[in-house]
């Protein structure tokens, strides 16, 4: 069952959220908010900690190697390829290199250690390009791309494979959901939702 939790501080819409060091953070949001805050389950209590040094909504975040990351978003009309990453242990921000595509509206997900950006928003149309940061090398390259351009998919990795459902095709919302195998290198197309 749902119970009410500690409410936020404030409301913030289009912001990101991932878990990181037992705590969960909520990244950005609004027009162009750079406020980050963290919820420590154990004091029961948000906190404000360091600020994005991009302010950003729509944006999209991923924990891997003990940082968390910020990844592309929307500010003042434009979509970013801007990538920063928080260490906890430092309390700091850092940029590190920016994904090849400017994108909003675009999900990721950590599978076998890298972080896959699918989908999203470029300014111009729906994008169903998939871009790979690895963090040890500090470096973007291509995935194969869905066979369905979205924005705002459902996005999550298990038993090696990455799921996209749903989202927006620039028309309607969308029902589809493929699944990305890493030893086979390629999207199938999986049973629709029931629900766009």
């Amino acid at each position: 069952s749902w119970t009410a939790g500690v409410a936020l501080p404030a409301g913030r819409r289009f912001a990101a959220a991932a878990a990181l060091a037992g705590k969960i953070y909520r990244v950005g949001g609004n027009s162009s908010s750079n406020k980050v805050e963290a919820f420590d389950p154990q004091a029961g209590a948000w906190a404000e900690v360091a600020p994005l040094p991009t302010g950003r909504s729509m944006l999209t975040a991923a924990v891997v190697g003990g940082r968390l990351f910020a990844i592309g978003g929307w500010s003042h009309g434009d979509a970013l390829s801007t990538v920063e990453a928080f260490d906890p242990q430092t309390g700091v921000w850092a940029a590190v290199a920016p994904m090849p595509t400017a994108r909003e509206g675009a999900r990721a997900a950590v599978l076998d250690g890298k972080i896959y950006v699918v989908g999203g928003y470029n300014g111009t149309g729906r994008l169903a390009t998939v871009e790979v940061y690895d963090p040890a090398t500090n470096a973007w390259s291509q995935a194969p791309p869905m066979g369905t351009a979205r924005t705002s998919p459902g996005v999550a990795a298990l038993g090696g494979k990455l799921y996209a459902a749903g989202g927006f095709d620039g028309t309607a919302p969308v029902s589809s959901v493929e699944v990305f195998d890493l030893q086979t290198n390629a999207w199938t197309a999986l049973a629709p939702m029931s629900t766009a």
